[in-house]
């Protein structure tokens, strides 16, 4: 008990950063509708604190016929603002690319995950009730093109299920 009390005292009080806070703003369930390279793909998304809101995690199924779910985990950036995302889906494991780092903007947030061949632009806006969520891809030898389009719309949590 003594060392416990004297951990918790030791501990100074966490205050989410702005750009981590902003993030949160993604919390709850949400109906996913929208395109990925010009094809529907219909989803659901939860987002949720973890570890006393150091980190922020956004979970992404489909439901359509394309089998696909993503687990993206948000923490702080070295500046208040600054927002910094590891990228985990179906596709493959922890690699540098799946290392995003970003911002806090006037209406949502930005991230960038710096591939070989291009960077995808992952933006977040508020829209109504809900969020947009554009990813751009960026290369050097063709200007920017739209790579998926999401509208988040708020969503009951009731059977919603996530393998990650």
């Amino acid at each position: 008990m003594g060392l416990t009390l004297m951990l918790m005292l030791a501990t100074s009080a966490y205050t989410v950063p702005p750009g981590l806070a902003g993030v949160g703003g993604l919390q709850g369930c949400w109906r996913v509708s929208g395109q990925v390279q010009g094809k529907d793909s219909p989803s659901i998304a939860r987002g949720e604190w973890h570890l006393g809101r150091r980190y922020f995690t956004l979970h992404l199924r489909t439901t359509g016929s394309d089998s696909y779910e993503a687990a993206i985990t948000y923490v702080a950036g070295e500046k208040p603002q600054a927002i910094g995302s590891v990228f985990s889906d179906t596709f493959g494991g922890l690699y540098e690319p799946s290392l995003g780092l970003g911002k806090l903007e006037r209406d949502g947030f930005v991230q960038r995950y710096r591939f070989p061949d291009a960077t995808y632009v992952n933006r977040f806006s508020r829209s109504g009730t809900g969020w947009r969520w554009t990813i751009t891809e960026e290369t050097k030898d063709k200007p920017p093109s739209v790579f998926a389009d999401y509208r988040l719309r708020p969503a009951s949590c009731r059977g919603m299920t996530f393998d990650y």
